[in-house]
């Protein structure tokens, strides 16, 4: 007997098939654990991807570049998906209905930056020290907000590139920026595999954000890519599967 989880695999790739196989390129910079470098270990969303898209007949090609040139060519139709994206960010992208992760901003700050006479108590404490950020990135409406009433200071450094987490990173660790923020299970990887956790403190930044892949609003294929993707994503959770995809890269299902 088949669940219904497995009729609406069925039922997916049913539609998938009249919609013909296609190559479907997916873009990012580099955002571990969400996406990594391609190779054998790419990110989890490149794995769901992949078992979403390609027993349909799919080939996923997924490849870095600088996040503002991603954003511009999904919208264009030159990407199929936007591997990351925010709703808040790029409403206009296509998205599955259930969210890929959850997001929440997190001010990473060097060690003894804060004394008696400084603590992050707020955003606008950030006003007085050198502040990196990633240009054209989505972290919360609120340190948004920050970012773009702050762009003309000389202590809000921007960023970009296809590795620009750990271009900030290194630059907090040099001493060319105080403070930095970026997203909490991005932050957890890379200094965890690093070894850098030690060096700095944190604060939580925000609210959480769904994390997804948005896909290009002129494909005509893309109604068909987020209904696979649904479909896959809740097979690969009621059959145990995610967990063990998750568990890769050291991260928890969002959905307890």
């Amino acid at each position: 007997m088949i669940g219904r989880w497995g009729i609406g695999t069925m039922l997916a790739l049913a539609v998938a098939a009249t919609a013909g196989a296609a190559e479907v390129k997916l873009r990012a910079d580099s955002w571990c654990p969400y996406n990594c470098e391609p190779g054998e270990r790419p990110g989890y969303l490149i794995e769901i991807a992949k078992a979403a898209l390609e027993p349909a007949g799919h080939k996923v090609d997924y490849a870095l570049m600088t996040w503002t040139d991603v954003l511009a060519a999904t919208a264009a139709g030159t990407v199929t998906g936007a591997v990351g994206a925010i709703r808040d960010e790029a409403p206009d992208l296509v998205y599955p209905t259930i969210n890929l992760g959850l997001s929440r901003p997190t001010l990473v700050i060097r060690k003894g930056k804060e004394t008696k006479d400084f603590k992050v108590t707020n955003l606008d404490s950030l006003k007085t020290i050198r502040f990196g950020s990633i240009k054209d990135y989505f972290y919360s409406t609120e340190v948004n907000a920050f970012i773009d009433a702050n762009k003309g200071s000389p202590n809000l450094v921007q960023v970009s590139g296809d590795n620009v987490t750990e271009d900030l990173i290194n630059m907090l660790i040099d001493g060319k920026i105080d403070a930095m923020v970026e997203d909490s299970n991005v932050v957890d990887f890379l200094l965890e595999s690093k070894g850098y956790r030690n060096l700095f403190n944190y604060h939580s930044l925000g609210q959480q954000s769904g994390v997804s892949i948005g896909f290009s609003p002129t494909d005509p294929n893309s109604a068909t890519y987020v209904k696979l993707i649904d479909a896959k994503l809740l097979e690969l959770r009621k059959g145990g599967k995610l967990a063990g995809i998750l568990a890769k890269y050291g991260v928890k299902d969002w959905q307890p």
